[in-house]
């Protein structure tokens, strides 16, 4: 992930570097997308190999204390006696990100937290096996919580010894500094024009007021839990951007076309009636509106074609560049079914307009070729698949309840996430990646 510090960030780290010289825990808190996990991955990244260990620690819903317990010995090694800790004389950080995911029992507690309170309190835990006591040494705690999702709050007993900082959603000026940035940055490089350096900006100023109408019109309820827009669905966008080359953005134009395709993929395809589909498409005219002028016959360009994908010139060489017509796109896509139906059970598709471009979508919201779980944001949520990934490996169960997806897997990693799947079954699997795929692209 990119980290682009803002004033609140660099106060947050300096106290972060103070505690963790102090060997004090550290717990941030702010809802989805303020960047929390980014900025102690950024600082626990910085720290001395050879003074620090660190180890990740996931928490979801299913984790328990056993699986919390397997996890936290892991890195451990035994000293003299009943002692254990880290390696040679380092430091071992544990990072827990999501700290109130763990369900809460009848009465009140959360397993893994007593677990960690424990420790903290009295510098062990038992073996579970032999009942014996185990003095646990030179670690420490860093954690992150989202006070607007699982049990919203922790134990006060457990709170008591961490450092709590809050953080929120960067103000507007923040937000463009940010974003400027990547965008400039970007543009700086691959011998873009000059022109379109100097749109980056007004391109920055339309993709923030654009979010902000969209988060003030769009809520979530009950049938549209998923209508949460926060600035995930910014980087989002910006992260499709930067797949462009200069082959691909050549003017201002091209520049505003891809925006516009970028933000159909992260925020129309969320919506789930014709009625809100409307609604962002007339909040999206409007606002581009406002800051191009004489854009009428390029927006309606748009509305006939937009589609931007790494196929677009055929499958030998992944290039994110803009689809010519439906019928290259047909032609494609066909060769993509003969080259399956060679090694799989025959799969004759239709390939009308709607079909192809659901497939499109289906293949921007998928993972690379290394099969990384896909985020979210980037979803149709019309069908959904349970995507377990444990250790190093991941598989997805399409139409598995979550508690059959994580029973499968045993470990606090087998951590159970709500993405979208493709409607179109197998069409999506046609789609594959070809060896050499960058694994941390978004797209296929």
């Amino acid at each position: 992930a990119c980290l682009v510090h803002t004033t609140e960030t660099v106060r947050v780290r300096y106290f972060m570097d103070r505690l963790l010289e102090c060997r004090r825990p550290v717990m941030l808190v702010g809802n989805a997308g303020t960047g929390k996990s980014v900025l102690v991955g950024d600082k626990l990244g910085s720290l001395d190999a050879e003074k620090y260990m660190v180890k990740n620690v996931p928490f979801n819903y299913y984790t328990t204390s056993a699986m919390l317990q397997d996890v936290l010995e892991k890195p451990l090694e035994k000293k003299a006696g009943r002692n254990y800790g880290p390696p040679g004389s380092r430091r071992l950080i544990y990072f827990i990100d999501d700290m109130n995911m763990p369900e809460v029992d009848a009465y009140g507690t959360v397993q893994p937290h007593t677990l960690i309170r424990q420790h903290m309190d009295y510098n062990h835990w038992y073996d579970r096996n032999k009942l014996l006591l185990k003095e646990i040494h030179n670690i420490q705690y860093v954690s992150c919580m989202n006070p607007t999702a699982g049990s919203f709050t922790i134990n006060p007993r457990l709170q008591r010894h961490f450092c709590v900082f809050s953080l929120s959603f960067p103000g507007a000026e923040a937000l463009s500094s940010i974003y400027s940035s990547i965008l400039s940055q970007h543009l700086g490089g691959e011998s873009f024009s000059s022109a379109l350096q100097r749109s980056s900006s007004t391109l920055v100023q339309l993709a923030l007021a654009l979010h902000q109408r969209v988060s003030s019109t769009f809520f979530p309820t009950a049938v549209k839990f998923h209508y949460i827009f926060n600035l995930r669905d910014l980087s989002n966008i910006f992260q499709g951007i930067l797949f462009c080359t200069s082959n691909c953005v050549k003017t201002p134009v091209d520049l505003l076309k891809i925006y516009l395709h970028e933000s159909d993929r992260v925020y129309r395809d969320k919506l789930v009636e014709e009625q809100d589909i409307q609604a962002f498409d007339k909040l999206q005219t409007d606002t581009v509106k406002k800051f191009y002028e004489d854009m009428e016959e390029e927006l309606q360009q748009t509305r006939e074609m937009n589609l931007y994908c790494h196929f677009a010139r055929g499958l030998g060489e992944p290039r994110y560049m803009a689809v010519e017509s439906w019928s290259s796109l047909s032609k494609i896509l066909l060769e993509v079914q003969d080259s399956y139906n060679e090694v799989n059970a025959t799969l004759n598709l239709v390939l009308f307009e709607d079909a192809m471009a659901h497939i499109h979508t289906s293949s921007s919201s998928s993972g690379g070729s290394q099969g990384v779980s896909r985020p979210a944001e980037r979803q149709s949520p019309s069908s959904m698949s349970w995507v377990v990934p444990w250790a190093s490996s991941q598989w997805d169960v399409p139409g598995t309840p979550p508690e059959e997806g994580v029973q499968e897997a045993s470990g606090i990693d087998a951590r159970a996430t709500s993405t979208g799947s493709s409607r179109c079954g197998g069409a999506a699997a046609l789609l594959r990646a070809p060896p050499g795929w960058p694994s941390s692209s978004p797209y296929l």
